[in-house]
């Protein structure tokens, strides 16, 4: 068997998610690695690329086949991955579209190319027709000047000698004639040609004019046509500048789960050549296999042997919380709670198709860390005479002191990142984060950070015999802790100065837990304060998930398999649908102070779900009401939700009237009688049901037997006694005679008087109050400080 270990790796993302399990405050992968080739011998898988924000101490290698896992090793190592080539940058690459088409000019060739149009011919025709013209005038001219030619020669006759008369007649007659036709000829050609050009003309201004138009539309069209081009390129660009927008978005998005450091996880598996029967096929990490040499299998040497691997782990920046829809509808008493997970994940993976379960076990415990504390005595003495202590010594024991001083400490620590996001996730835009000097000063902020968490966790000592001295004790030892902290601090960054010089193989894991900071740090990733996922569709239905409870646990399964890619914001998952029926809906009116009458509502939980505390959009009768928060009930359970002021009770509260009276009830006293009266009127259609209303008011409480308060109506209250019928029809009409029903109460000895009502709709009633305060004769009341 050879001692040289074969190496594979593989990216977190090339691993399977078989499930995600969401807390409120983290989440728990398991990712799989299945049919994995081994070879005869040493094999070391290294998995890499799992986000920073998990907890190391929580990861686990689980593994099934024929190998033993003989050690595990967990490193914080920068991001091997280029953002670069991970998600290469397209904005260079143009499409076809983007580029604007360039001008052709073999059209215009063409369509010089083309045949003469009707006004070319007619022009051409017209130039033909004035040549024409011109040769008849031509015949004309010449027939004239041959005309006076021969008057010319028959002129010069008479000078001459021995000329036949006869004969020079005859010839000039027969060449006059000649000339005369000519002359006929070309006038008649030339009329004929003034009717043909005539003709052509006003051919050639109708084609003119219909150029014109028709030049007239190419233009138009030609400029419609400009205008569309125009058009379209600005809204090509629009379109393109929001293609950069959202490019800019999702890379914004990219870089902001973009790791800067990975944890890497190597797995060291020992295979055998051969393994008999009796060997186990199941090897976790915190198993030990007893060393044994067995006889090789020369047969199955250079044999490939497959085992499946399986990685779970916990991380802090994936959790879920509940959200509601509720709905309720006062015509039938009857509400639908739609109950929704909003699910966050803010790591740098990507968990596609896993099984997604929720649970509420960390919303139920605290956690592990929270010991049971020991009640111990408390004990107390005389002070000093000289001593002025008042008593306030013994209000709280100095043990119940320190142990709320631990408590809101450890509070405190658990809402403290442990990390920066900002150190965690982005991309570096040069390499000034790489150098020795920025990796050093980061480790010792992250000392100091564990250092602080550490302090933060420790007990402060026992009691002393005194409340000075206990003080002293814990100053002095958080002054020697401070001076041990800076001494750890120097000699930890000194070691880890010489441990930079080693070869990498050398190192121990935890000198690479070092960040990669860039120049530009980047702003925390807020919690999303609302619901930012659309509201469902009524019409459509959602399938439910699957619930089980165990002891104080309950899990909810969510149907098929999801896809949880990381988000600044959360994403909404429909885990039930509740049906509420025989709703409760009450008014309670405090006329005193507002004169309104506001309307709750007492829900029982008739599902065997339990309703943690969260948001619920909140929709009356079709109206959406705004956003309240739904409190936590256990299945059965009631819980109460005030739903505003109700504008159909109208509530009327006038000024008190008094009258003052020396006289009557009390001998030598001063006595006053005030009436108060409360008008309640139900605006709804008389059709409508009649509402519940609890009218509160109250009478003032002596604390003087020298002042005495007495009701006087509703006549026959008891404190604590049983209800008085009362109330009369506010209106003097007869609308008002079946207003329903009024009891009236006094609760308790603080003066509260309480009616219970039932007005039906469309009614009013008053409601009165009437009591008489006596004092001595010359005193006066005054309210209590």
């Amino acid at each position: 068997m050879s001692d040289i270990a074969h190496n594979k790796e593989y990216h977190v993302r090339d691993l399977a998610t078989r499930s995600v399990t969401l807390y409120p405050n983290s989440a728990q992968l398991v990712r799989d690695l299945r049919n994995l080739q081994l070879k005869p011998g040493a094999n070391e898988i290294t998995i890499f690329g799992l986000t920073p924000t998990i907890d190391e101490s929580t990861i686990k290698v689980d593994g099934a086949g024929s190998a033993i896992i003989t050690d595990i090793a967990i490193e914080l190592v920068p991001n091997r991955e280029s953002f670069q080539d991970v998600y290469p940058d397209s904005d260079d690459e143009m499409s076809d579209a983007d580029v604007p088409p360039e001008e052709d000019g073999e059209d215009e060739e063409e369509s010089e190319e083309k045949e003469p149009s009707a006004l070319d011919k007619v022009r051409a025709r017209i130039r033909q027709l004035r040549d024409e013209e011109r040769s008849a005038k031509e015949v004309v001219e010449s027939a004239a000047n041959r005309l006076k030619i021969l008057d010319a020669h028959g002129a010069s006759l008479e000078s001459k000698e021995g000329v036949n008369i006869a004969d020079s007649i005859e010839t000039y007659r027969a060449e006059r004639e000649r000339i005369f036709q000519d002359h006929v000829a070309g006038v008649t050609r030339g009329q004929d040609n003034m009717k043909r050009l005539s003709i052509a003309l006003k051919q050639e201004t109708r084609l003119v004019k219909r150029q014109k138009r028709e030049a007239a539309d190419v233009t138009r069209a030609a400029k419609k046509a400009r205008k569309e081009r125009d058009r379209q390129a600005q809204k090509d660009a629009r379109e393109k500048a929001k293609l950069q927008k959202e490019k800019a978005r999702i890379r914004a998005e990219r870089e902001r789960f973009w790791p800067k450091l990975c944890y890497s996880v190597r797995v060291s598996l020992e295979v055998m050549a051969f393994t008999p029967s009796s060997s186990r096929r199941t090897s976790v990490s915190s198993e030990t296999a007893q060393a044994w040499t067995p006889a090789p299998d020369r047969s199955d040497e250079g044999k490939d042997i497959k085992c499946d691997l399986s990685l779970s782990y916990v991380t802090s920046s994936a959790f879920w919380a509940p959200s509601y829809d509720l709905q309720l509808f006062t015509t039938n008493n009857t509400g639908i709670l739609c109950y929704d997970a909003r699910i966050t994940n803010k790591t740098s993976e990507t968990w596609s198709n896993c099984k997604v379960v929720l649970s509420t076990s960390q919303a139920t415990f605290a956690g592990l860390e929270n010991a049971i504390p020991i009640l111990k005595p408390w004990n107390i003495k005389l002070a000093p005479k000289e001593g002025n202590t008042n008593g306030t010594d013994i209000l709280s024991s100095r043990e119940e002191r320190q142990q709320r001083s631990e408590w809101w400490r450890a509070q405190q620590t658990k809402a403290q990142p442990q990390k920066p996001r900002s150190d965690l996730f982005g991309v570096d835009h040069n390499n000034a984060g790489n150098s020795a000097a920025n990796l050093a000063d980061y480790q010792q902020s992250l000392m100091v950070l564990n250092q602080d968490s550490k302090h933060r966790r420790m007990m402060y000592p026992a009691q002393g015999q005194g409340q000075a001295q206990h003080q002293a004790q814990i100053q002095a030892q958080v002054q020697a802790q401070q001076m041990q902290q800076m001494q750890a601090q120097q000699m930890q960054v000194q070691q880890m100065q010489q441990m930079q010089q080693m070869p990498q193989i050398q190192r121990p894991a935890h000198v690479e837990r070092m960040l990669l900071g860039g120049s530009r740090r980047q702003e925390p990733i807020q919690e999303p304060m609302g619901s930012e996922a659309s509201e469902e569709d009524e019409n459509l239905d959602f399938q439910e998930s699957t619930v089980e409870e165990t002891g104080f646990t309950t899990t909810y399964d969510l149907p098929g398999t999801k896809t949880l890619p990381p988000r600044p914001t959360a994403s909404k998952q429909r885990v039930a649908r509740i049906n509420f029926s025989n709703i409760a809906f009450s008014h309670t009116i405090i006329a005193k102070y507002k004169p309104v009458a506001y309307l709750k509502a007492r829900i029982r939980n008739s599902s065997r779900l339990t309703l943690l505390r969260a948001e619920a959009g909140l929709t009356l009768d079709g109206t959406f009401m705004g956003r309240t928060h739904l409190p936590r009930c256990s299945a059965g359970d009631v819980f109460s939700l005030g739903l505003g002021i109700d504008p159909a009770i109208k509530v009327n509260y006038p000024k008190v009237d008094v009258r003052r009276t020396t006289t009557g009830l009390f001998s030598k006293e001063n006595s006053s009688v005030y009436s108060r009266s409360i008008t309640v009127f139900n605006s709804r259609a008389s059709a409508g049901k009649p509402v519940s209303l609890l009218v509160l008011d109250q009478v003032p409480v002596s604390e003087d037997e020298r002042l005495k308060v007495d009701i006087l109506a509703p006549k026959g209250l008891v404190v604590d006694g049983s209800g008085v019928s009362t109330g009369q029809p506010a209106r003097e009409s007869k609308q008002d005679v079946d207003w329903g029903q009024a009891t009236a109460t006094l609760k308790g000895r603080q003066g509260q008087v309480e009616w219970q009502v039932k007005l039906n709709a469309g009614k009013a009633v008053k409601l009165g109050l009437e009591y008489v305060v006596a004092l001595p004769t010359g005193d006066s009341a005054m309210e209590c400080s």
